[in-house]
C-alpha cells in the first residue's frame, strides 16, 4: 500500500492547479480562482469592467497547506517505516486542516466582515442586503483535495498500524 499512497498524495498537489473558488452576485460570477490562485492572492475576474482588484495577499494558511502537501508527496519517497508514515499521516491533517484554515477567510461571513472593516465600522442594512446576494461557491479542485488529502492519511494510518499488510492477503 505505501507505494500506491503516492497517487492521491500527487493528486491533492495538482488539484491546486483547479478551479477552487467563485463567488458571484444574482447568479452572475464575479471573481474565480484556483487552489494556486487563492493560495498566492491572485484572482480571475469575470467582470467586464474590471474594476475588483485581481490580486491580494498570500493566503499563509493555504501556503502551509500547500507546503504540507509537497513536502508529504516528498516523504511517500522514503523507505517504508513507521516513521515515514507516521509523517505522512501528520502531513495529511495538517495540509487539511490549513486548508480549513485557509478557505474559512472566504465564507460570506467573513468576506463581509472585512468590507465592513474597510469602510471603518459596521456594515450597514443596504451592504446586507447586498451581502444577501452574494454567493460563495466551492469547486470540484476543493473537494478532490481534500478527498484525496483523507484517502492519502487512511492510507498512511493502515501503514502505519500494519493493517496494509493484513489487508494484502497471503503471498501467492
Amino acid at each position: 500500500m505505501w507505494r500506491w499512497i503516492k497517487i492521491p498524495k500527487a493528486v491533492a498537489l495538482l488539484t491546486f492547479l483547479l478551479p477552487w473558488m467563485s463567488v458571484s452576485c444574482s447568479s452572475n460570477r464575479l471573481v474565480s480562482a484556483t487552489g494556486f490562485g487563492l493560495t498566492f492572492g491572485r484572482f480571475t475576474s469575470d467582470l467586464p469592467s474590471s474594476r475588483v482588484p485581481t490580486t491580494s495577499d498570500w493566503n499563509l494558511w493555504l501556503v502551509i497547506a500547500l507546503a504540507m502537501v509537497a513536502v508529504g508527496l516528498l516523504v511517500v519517497f522514503l523507505r517504508r517505516s513507521k516513521i515515514t508514515a507516521a509523517l505522512s499521516l501528520g502531513s495529511s491533517a495538517a495540509a487539511l486542516a490549513f486548508i480549513w484554515l485557509g478557505t474559512s477567510r472566504y465564507s460570506k461571513a467573513a468576506l463581509l466582515e472585512q468590507a465592513s472593516r474597510g469602510r471603518g465600522g459596521e456594515a450597514s442594512g443596504l451592504e446586507h442586503t447586498a451581502a444577501a446576494m452574494i454567493s460563495v461557491n466551492w469547486h470540484y479542485g476543493l473537494w478532490l483535495a481534500v478527498g484525496a488529502l483523507i484517502a492519502a492519511a487512511a492510507m498512511a494510518a493502515l501503514v502505519f498500524s500494519g493493517k496494509d499488510v493484513e489487508l494484502a492477503g497471503p503471498p501467492r
